[in-house]
Protein backbone atom coordinates (compact mmCIF):
# COMPACT_ATOMS: atom_id res chain seq x y z
CA UNK A 1 0.00 0.00 0.00
CA UNK A 2 2.67 2.15 1.07
CA UNK A 3 4.14 1.78 -3.05
CA UNK A 4 0.97 2.18 -4.52
CA UNK A 5 0.95 5.58 -2.87
CA UNK A 6 4.15 7.07 -3.63
CA UNK A 7 3.40 5.81 -7.51
CA UNK A 8 0.00 8.40 -6.76
CA UNK A 9 2.11 10.92 -5.69
CA UNK A 10 4.45 10.90 -8.15
CA UNK A 11 2.18 10.40 -10.72
CA UNK A 12 -0.26 13.23 -9.85
CA UNK A 13 2.53 15.94 -8.59
CA UNK A 14 4.04 15.50 -13.01
CA UNK A 15 0.24 16.46 -14.13
CA UNK A 16 0.25 19.53 -13.01
CA UNK A 17 -0.50 22.44 -15.63
CA UNK A 18 2.86 23.74 -16.31
CA UNK A 19 3.07 27.96 -17.63
CA UNK A 20 5.55 27.23 -20.23
CA UNK A 21 5.57 29.92 -22.85
CA UNK A 22 3.89 28.87 -26.17
CA UNK A 23 4.55 31.25 -29.28
CA UNK A 24 2.19 31.78 -32.33
CA UNK A 25 3.24 33.51 -35.37
CA UNK A 26 1.37 34.68 -38.26
CA UNK A 27 3.49 36.63 -40.87
CA UNK A 28 2.85 40.37 -38.90
CA UNK A 29 1.04 38.90 -35.65
CA UNK A 30 2.63 37.34 -32.54
CA UNK A 31 0.74 35.52 -30.18
CA UNK A 32 2.17 34.32 -26.79
CA UNK A 33 0.65 32.39 -24.16
CA UNK A 34 2.43 33.14 -20.62
CA UNK A 35 5.01 35.28 -21.53
CA UNK A 36 8.19 35.54 -19.98
CA UNK A 37 8.17 39.46 -20.98
CA UNK A 38 5.64 42.24 -22.37
CA UNK A 39 5.51 43.24 -25.71
CA UNK A 40 8.06 46.65 -25.90
CA UNK A 41 5.71 48.68 -26.94
CA UNK A 42 3.79 48.87 -23.44
CA UNK A 43 5.65 50.93 -20.84
CA UNK A 44 6.98 49.57 -18.11
CA UNK A 45 6.01 51.87 -15.62
CA UNK A 46 2.28 51.15 -16.01
CA UNK A 47 3.16 47.66 -14.55
CA UNK A 48 3.13 46.34 -10.76
CA UNK A 49 5.83 45.16 -9.93
CA UNK A 50 4.88 41.21 -9.06
CA UNK A 51 2.68 40.52 -12.08
CA UNK A 52 2.10 37.66 -13.86
CA UNK A 53 2.37 37.80 -17.56
CA UNK A 54 -0.96 35.50 -18.90
CA UNK A 55 -1.38 36.46 -22.87
CA UNK A 56 0.51 38.87 -25.12
CA UNK A 57 -0.47 39.82 -28.61
CA UNK A 58 1.54 42.20 -31.29
CA UNK A 59 0.48 43.59 -34.88
CA UNK A 60 4.26 44.80 -36.43
CA UNK A 61 4.67 46.60 -39.30
CA UNK A 62 7.81 45.57 -39.72
CA UNK A 63 10.43 43.82 -37.74
CA UNK A 64 10.47 46.51 -35.20
CA UNK A 65 7.53 48.86 -35.79
CA UNK A 66 4.50 47.64 -33.66
CA UNK A 67 1.26 48.77 -34.45
CA UNK A 68 -1.13 47.63 -31.83
CA UNK A 69 -0.18 45.22 -29.05
CA UNK A 70 -2.25 43.45 -26.52
CA UNK A 71 -1.42 42.16 -22.82
CA UNK A 72 -3.16 40.50 -20.28
CA UNK A 73 -1.52 39.94 -16.75
CA UNK A 74 -2.48 39.16 -13.24
CA UNK A 75 -1.42 40.76 -9.94
CA UNK A 76 -1.53 40.59 -6.27
CA UNK A 77 -1.19 44.31 -5.85
CA UNK A 78 -3.72 46.54 -3.92
CA UNK A 79 -6.77 47.50 -6.52
CA UNK A 80 -5.85 51.40 -4.68
CA UNK A 81 -2.12 51.11 -5.31
CA UNK A 82 -2.58 49.43 -9.13
CA UNK A 83 -5.04 53.06 -9.84
CA UNK A 84 -2.73 55.62 -7.76
CA UNK A 85 -0.02 54.27 -9.87
CA UNK A 86 -1.54 54.38 -13.17
CA UNK A 87 -2.78 57.87 -12.53
CA UNK A 88 0.52 59.26 -11.08
CA UNK A 89 2.65 57.74 -14.40
CA UNK A 90 -0.49 59.24 -16.42
CA UNK A 91 0.29 62.61 -14.46
CA UNK A 92 3.96 62.37 -15.58
CA UNK A 93 3.30 64.16 -19.11
CA UNK A 94 4.34 61.95 -21.58
CA UNK A 95 1.34 60.04 -21.24
CA UNK A 96 -2.52 62.29 -21.15
CA UNK A 97 -5.04 60.79 -19.49
CA UNK A 98 -7.81 61.14 -21.85
CA UNK A 99 -11.33 59.52 -20.23
CA UNK A 100 -11.60 57.46 -16.76
CA UNK A 101 -14.60 55.19 -15.87
CA UNK A 102 -15.52 53.11 -13.76
CA UNK A 103 -18.20 49.95 -13.52
CA UNK A 104 -18.54 48.46 -10.38
CA UNK A 105 -15.21 46.32 -10.25
CA UNK A 106 -13.79 47.73 -12.65
CA UNK A 107 -11.97 50.69 -13.85
CA UNK A 108 -11.18 51.86 -17.58
CA UNK A 109 -8.79 54.43 -18.61
CA UNK A 110 -7.84 55.70 -21.77
CA UNK A 111 -4.27 57.26 -22.50
CA UNK A 112 -2.80 59.10 -25.25
CA UNK A 113 0.99 59.29 -25.48
CA UNK A 114 2.93 61.24 -28.22
CA UNK A 115 3.19 60.58 -32.16
CA UNK A 116 -0.60 59.33 -31.84
CA UNK A 117 -0.05 56.79 -29.58
CA UNK A 118 -3.30 55.53 -27.19
CA UNK A 119 -3.05 53.14 -24.47
CA UNK A 120 -6.38 51.77 -23.03
CA UNK A 121 -5.99 50.28 -19.42
CA UNK A 122 -8.81 47.74 -17.99
CA UNK A 123 -8.27 47.00 -14.26
CA UNK A 124 -10.55 44.44 -13.26
CA UNK A 125 -10.89 43.27 -9.43
CA UNK A 126 -11.20 39.51 -8.75
CA UNK A 127 -11.06 38.78 -5.04
CA UNK A 128 -7.70 38.37 -4.14
CA UNK A 129 -6.08 38.89 -7.46
CA UNK A 130 -6.51 41.58 -10.02
CA UNK A 131 -6.53 41.64 -13.60
CA UNK A 132 -5.19 44.16 -16.00
CA UNK A 133 -5.89 44.42 -20.01
CA UNK A 134 -3.25 46.53 -21.57
CA UNK A 135 -3.98 47.93 -25.44
CA UNK A 136 -2.04 49.81 -27.63
CA UNK A 137 -2.00 51.34 -30.97
CA UNK A 138 0.01 53.54 -32.95
CA UNK A 139 -2.11 55.95 -35.19
CA UNK A 140 1.28 57.23 -37.33
CA UNK A 141 3.47 55.53 -39.46
CA UNK A 142 6.70 56.23 -37.82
Amino acid sequence: MLRFSILLFLLFWQCQPSQIPETYRFDPITVIQFPANAPPAFPQSFFPETSKFIQSSEFKTSHIHTKEAFLLLETEESFADIQKRIELRASQGDWKLIEKNTKDSEVFYLLEGYIKKSLSISLTSHGKTNQMRFYFKKHSTY
